[in-house]
């Protein structure tokens, strides 16, 4: 297809829209695809190459063949592809060297005592033993990979004892990744040289020595070299069937077993109603709650906590805690430096007062002030339509959450409890009925953010092309002079573009997680799922479709209208994009994950309170974080999914995707054991989300072959691949059947076992007893002058023998 399958007038709006909204920009990317499309269209018609393609409303589909077989210029296409050689080569190379340098300054910085707090903070939180880093010796300054042995050492079981479920399952799609991978790999070993020798019938059609030489752009049309393709494209497919299957079933069973062997927890027991019915008069909300669930839980209610609105007590309690840091602060001061100041209005008169008695009585009387509106809070009926239903066991608890609780599904609304430390508040006091507006509305926000980040996209996209920069009227003439040296051109078309997309894309993430807590989501956990979700749409919209269709959004809907032009399509553009996106893997991969293990922001602030604070060394204040699972995972979607798509088109790319996500096992193990603390646990609910997007990546996978097939050689081999589809939507439902109700739900069996092995051990009791406050809010509970050594939504209900050696 020498032509774009969209008409002239299409790309002329395009053009005119790019020139209005982004001047900068005026010679975009639809612009630069709509000259390329006339041009090669132009070719072909004054060379009166039989394998031009007729347009749309000119030819039949039969007639269809792929863009790269339209006879062009020779040296042109030659200077064209050395210039993306050169780029890529000063891509990697940046990459490996930042790559390098961040793991060298890992290595060093870790062994320094000062830097304990940064990048052994769940270490020292447990109070393990870090010998090494007790003080300073030469071998402290010199580089190594001793860190890298003793991640890899770490084994499944440690990793699960320490950091729970989630953060298994999360190393388990780099270890699926590597697999599938490494397969992709070894099958490039053998279509890299199916490419890289075939003849060519026309000089025009023959490739410079560069990376298209090696990809499906260097086949002939109709070449019987094809059919390696298609059994290459059914292997894939029945490896990432089986990987994926054999992975599925283990993470279901590892499941079960934690679920099995978990200690007693408050969400274990109790459920979270919501829309409770208006009570009649004289009655409160409280007694609606125990009337309906004594009435049909009999056997099985216990009690109670209702929900309050506490959210202006929170706000006291940061205050509180403020001062209360304020004072320790003082305290450690020389008193020599506590100026004492007067205690009259702005400290013009009154008699002078030390700093610390000062701040002391202004923490005493806030003090007063938070255990007033507490009580005022709890006893003048303050509560909300929601509470926190705990049942004796867990088999009640499954029956109440799993199951409708009145005639009219809009009241009684039931859902497992989350687990205390994983509550969001402020969401609990949301009405039920709104949850749905609430959802709508974050649906359009996120669309039309969607569609708006497009404008910064096609900014980034002009800044990485060369020519834009220099035709750029406000460009300055000492810049475009800086421009014409090889090496910053190559700098800038071949790194900078990746670069300032990488950035662009880390503001993201926390958008999405603000919107989907506007959504209504009880729990921390489900907002952080919620914006993993919509940060991948993100990732495969405006990064991956627009970048690959090098389309404006008016080019990308009148894509999509059009259902039966997706795979042609698809076909034509996908195998362009290779040298793109193997810069943006090494761009965020390479460089990002050694970025992430230096943790250079905490570094800095680390070394800023040593400075300035005067903070001790040898007991640093810990600020421990956790994974940010809903920013990393969907970066590993979109590169499975980049991978996926090249694995046959361009079989040089998946060596680097295997670097990829190698290095980022490594990484996140060290990390997981070193540095994130867990905020919460799912038992593994985000791999559902995982696997449901990988199958997703393996069906575009497919439906790109058969658009492929259908232009290089004819539809009745491309029907033979429409079987591939099918299969993938079969097997999708099966596990959809067969392993996804494991996540959602408990069943009776289960539940039942546990709790028989509870009354065995004669733990009921104190289960029951130590449920009773497990819920309140954490605004409601007692405030001390003093802090407490740790918080009890944190702890488990029931300490093991052995929970000195957890961790």
């Amino acid at each position: 297809m020498c032509m774009r399958s969209v008409p002239r007038v299409s790309i002329t709006i395009v053009l005119s829209i790019v020139e209005v909204e982004l001047p900068f920009a005026q010679r975009g990317t639809a612009a630069r695809e709509g000259e390329q499309a006339s041009e090669r269209a132009t070719e072909c018609v004054e060379t009166g190459s039989e394998k031009a393609v007729a347009g749309r409303e000119g030819g039949s589909g039969d007639e269809l063949r792929m863009p790269w077989l339209c006879s062009v210029s020779g040296f042109e296409w030659g200077m064209e592809e050395q210039r993306k050689e050169q780029e890529s080569r000063m891509s990697a190379g940046i990459n490996i060297g930042l790559a390098a340098l961040f793991l060298l300054m890992y290595s060093v910085f870790s062994k320094q005592p000062n830097n304990a707090g940064v990048y052994f903070g769940r270490d020292l939180l447990r109070q393990r033993k870090l010998n090494k880093l007790r003080e300073r010796t030469l071998e402290s300054f010199i580089p190594s990979v001793g860190w890298i042995v003793r991640a890899w050492r770490f084994t499944e079981a440690e990793v699960l004892e320490t950091a729970g479920l989630d953060a298994l399952v999360f190393l388990r799609v780099f270890n699926l990744s590597t697999k599938l991978f490494a397969i992709c790999a070894c099958l490039g070993a053998i279509l890299a040289p199916l490419y890289y020798t075939v003849k060519h019938d026309s000089p025009s059609q023959i490739y410079t020595e560069s990376f298209d030489h090696f990809t499906i752009l260097n086949l002939n049309h109709g070449s019987k070299r094809y059919w390696v393709i298609f059994g290459s494209v059914y292997f894939i497919s029945f490896c990432a069937y089986i990987l994926l299957y054999l992975e599925y079933s283990s993470i279901t069973k590892k499941r079960l077993e934690y679920l099995h062997n978990a200690r007693p927890q408050p969400d274990q027991f109790s459920v979270l109603v919501r829309a409770i019915p208006k009570p009649s008069e004289g009655k409160s909300h409280s007694d609606m709650v125990e009337e309906f669930f004594t009435e049909y839980h009999p056997g099985s209610y216990t009690s109670h906590q209702m929900i309050y609105n506490a959210g202006h007590i929170e706000s006291m309690i940061h205050k509180f805690e403020l001062l209360q840091d304020e004072i320790g602060w003082m305290k450690k001061l020389d008193p020599s430096k506590r100026k004492p100041k007067r205690a009259g209005l702005c400290g013009l008169y009154g008699p002078k007062i030390d700093p610390i008695e000062r701040l002391t009585a202004k923490l005493e009387d806030l003090h007063g002030k938070i255990r007033q509106a507490q009580h005022d809070v709890l006893h003048k009926n303050k509560e909300i339509p929601a509470a926190v239903v705990t049942f004796r066991n867990r088999r009640g608890a499954a029956v109440a959450a799993q199951s409708q609780q009145a005639e009219n599904p809009m009241s009684w609304v039931t859902e497992w409890a989350p687990e205390p430390r994983d509550v969001y508040w402020p969401n609990l006091s949301v009405s039920f009925s709104q949850l749905w507006i609430r959802q709508i509305f974050v649906g359009v926000l996120v669309f039309l953010t969607t569609i708006l980040y497009t404008i910064p996209n096609a900014f980034v996209q002009g800044v990485g092309n060369i020519n834009i920069l220099k035709n750029w009227k406000y460009m300055p003439k000492i810049v475009v002079v800086i421009l014409d040296f090889p090496g910053v051109a190559w700098f800038v078309e071949g790194y900078l573009s990746t670069l300032l997309l990488a950035a662009l894309l880390y503001f993201i993430p926390p958008m999405l997680l603000a919107l989907s807590q506007l959504e209504g989501p009880s729990s921390k956990s489900n907002q952080e799922r919620n914006a993993a979700a919509k940060f991948f749409y993100f990732l495969a919209g405006p990064v991956f479709f627009i970048q690959v269709l090098s389309a404006s959004v008016l080019d990308e809907v009148e894509f999509l209208t059009d259902p039966a032009e997706i795979p042609l399509r698809l076909a034509s553009d996908i195998p362009r994009q290779a040298t793109f996106f193997m810069s943006y893997i090494m761009t965020t991969g390479w460089a990002g994950f050694p970025l992430e293990i230096l943790q250079i922001g905490l570094l800095i602030l680390n070394m800023l309170k040593r400075h300035t604070l005067k903070e001790d060394s040898n007991h640093p204040e810990l600020e421990l974080y956790s994974l940010p699972y809903y920013r990393v995972i969907p970066q590993l979607l979109l590169f499975i999914l980049v991978g996926l798509v090249y694995a046959v088109i361009a079989p040089l790319l998946p060596p680097f995707l295997l670097v990829y996500f190698a290095l980022g096992y490594v990484v996140f193990k060290n990390q997981i054991m070193h540095v994130y603390e867990p905020a919460y646990e799912t038992g593994g609910q985000y791999w559902p989300q995982v696997h449901n997007r990988i199958v997703a990546a393996l069906f575009l996978m497919q439906i790109t072959f058969v658009g492929i097939f259908q232009t290089s050689m004819s539809t009745r081999v491309s029907a033979l691949v429409v079987p591939l589809p099918i299969l993938t939507i079969l097997y999708y439902q099966y596990c959809l059947k067969r392993f996804y109700p494991v996540f959602v739900r408990f069943s009776v069996e289960s539940t039942t076992k546990k709790d028989a092995e509870d009354e065995r051990k004669g733990m009921k009791d104190e289960i029951t007893k130590c449920l009773e406050k497990a819920y309140l809010h954490p605004a409601l509970h007692p405030v001390e002058l003093t802090r407490r050594a740790s918080d009890s939504n944190t702890d488990p209900l029931l300490p093991s023998a052995d929970s000195s050696s957890m961790a």
